[in-house]
């Protein structure tokens, strides 16, 4: 089953790594056939995301993929759970989920890319870390450290000969959204080593993986 249609007329690829929160920077990406970077852009708000989408040039001919973010209200470790001393847990089996505590992702944005993917835009949400560990980033490394940054990075300019990437680091978010980027453009032209497929469903926008 084919992903998107009419292949042949997506020119660019944009990837956006999206944060849990507007203090928190997110980034866009777009590349071109060759992996040429054609902008990089810090992005913080939503209404930043909206602008940089709604100003986008060619739009019909890109493939958009957009990272999703972790709920940062998510109640994911023990301490987590016995600091909320003014909700007092139940002895169901589940603990009630005020407040979205036990959703793993955020909904930060889900209606506006469904409003896009309505309007007949090829938008997509994917996992950053199932990108990551494919591409051969290091796993012994700790998320978004220095090192697992500079791994990523280093992947980036050897692997896919993106050699015009800087040899000092880039922030994160800006290498998450060119991940974001290089998995719309296999989805456009194929890989010989990856395959690219929907492995889920996100707020109503297919989740693709490799």
């Amino acid at each position: 089953m084919e992903i998107i249609k009419s292949k042949d007329f997506k020119i660019s690829y944009t990837g956006i790594s999206l944060s849990n929160l507007s203090t928190v920077e997110s980034a866009a990406a777009i590349i071109d056939k060759d992996l040429k970077i054609v902008k990089l852009e810090k992005l913080f708000s939503m209404s930043d995301v909206k602008y940089f989408i709604d100003n986008m040039t060619g739009i019909k001919n890109n493939i958009i993929m957009v990272s999703i973010p972790e709920n940062e209200v998510m109640l994911n470790s023990k301490w987590k759970y016995n600091s909320r001393t003014y909700d007092v847990v139940n002895l169901e089996d589940k603990i009630q989920n005020h407040d979205g505590w036990t959703n793993r992702f955020s909904t930060r944005g889900c209606e506006y890319f469904k409003e896009l993917k309505d309007n007949g835009v090829d938008i997509f949400r994917f996992d950053v870390d199932n990108i990551k560990k494919r591409l051969g980033n290091c796993y012994s490394y700790r998320e978004r450290t220095p090192i697992d940054c500079k791994s990523l990075q280093d992947t980036l300019r050897i692997k896919y000969n993106m050699r015009e990437l800087p040899v000092n680091m880039l922030p994160v978010a800006q290498l998450e959204a060119i991940l974001g980027a290089i998995l719309a453009r296999f989805v456009a032209l194929g890989s010989d080593e990856f395959n690219p497929v929907i492995i889920g469903d996100y707020a109503k926008l297919p989740v693709i993986g490799i």
